[in-house]
């Protein structure tokens, strides 16, 4: 396990993103890291299925900050 990189359990969606969201800290510093919704989908259904598959969503959020992929805001879109 990668003791430099810890995710949090608090997947929730939001609203303003339109995006599914959760936070990891990265070297004790906390980092933003977001799923957008597809337009087919209810944030309900959305944050349900995201929650369903965490350890995948975890996995390529390691594997995007492992990239540097942040974003302007340092935030991390999957």
């Amino acid at each position: 396990m990668n003791q430099q990189l810890i995710f949090n359990n608090d997947f929730a969606f939001d609203a303003t993103r339109q995006a599914a969201g959760f936070s990891c800290l990265v070297s004790g510093l906390k980092v933003q890291c977001f799923i957008a919704m597809p337009a087919e989908q209810t944030p309900v259904v959305f944050l349900q299925q995201v929650k369903a598959d965490a350890f995948s969503w975890e996995d390529r959020a390691e594997q995007a900050i492992a990239d540097d992929a942040y974003n302007a805001a340092g935030e991390i879109w999957l």
